[in-house]
């Protein structure tokens, strides 16, 4: 049976740009247990490190530990930098559970590896409030997703609120800068 002991992730990502050709990301992940005696932490792990843009290579990457469970997990570490020079793009997550998987790895780091292909999506973002912000244009008409069709022409029927099809895709593509 379960106790009155409660688990809770708290896991982030942030983007923040460098240059117009380089980002810095952040990402940590903490796992804690919440019981009636208090909390007591498991996981507190941080990635850090550097993607050029567009192409979203890894530049650098540096993994800390600053909580794990196990004695043996400190060696879950120095293999987080075999990412160094992976392309986020097609392939990416079979090629990081090829680098890191398994018991090559942490699972922990693994997750926190993989959630950076949200880079793309933020980058993107960093990219279209940079040529034009968001509150400027709104998104309701197509303006603000034309320029990011400009820089990812793959964002349409990304999802299913980009759909081709959708009023607001439409209009994007009237707004289009580049064919």
């Amino acid at each position: 049976m379960l106790s009155n002991v409660i688990a809770d992730r708290e896991q982030k990502l942030r983007i923040e740009p460098i240059s117009d050709r380089l980002v810095r990301f952040l990402s940590t992940l903490t796992d804690t247990f919440r019981t009636p005696q208090g909390d007591d932490l498991i996981h507190s792990l941080r990635l850090e490190g550097t993607l050029s843009i567009p192409e979203l290579v890894i530049e650098s990457i540096s993994a800390t530990s600053i909580e794990q469970p196990f004695s043996g997990c400190a060696a879950s570490v120095p293999p987080m930098e075999r990412l160094t020079g992976l392309r986020i793009g097609p392939g990416y997550r079979n090629r990081v559970i090829e680098l890191i998987g398994g018991t090559q790895g942490c699972s922990h780091f693994l997750t926190m590896a993989l959630d950076l292909g949200a880079s793309h999506t933020l980058t993107t973002y960093l990219q279209m409030e940079s040529r034009k912000p968001r509150r400027d244009v709104g998104v309701a008409d197509g303006q603000w997703i034309a320029v990011g069709l400009d820089i990812e022409p793959r964002l349409e029927n990304a999802c299913i609120g980009l759909r081709a099809e959708t009023p607001m895709m439409l209009a994007a593509r009237s707004f289009r800068e580049t064919p």
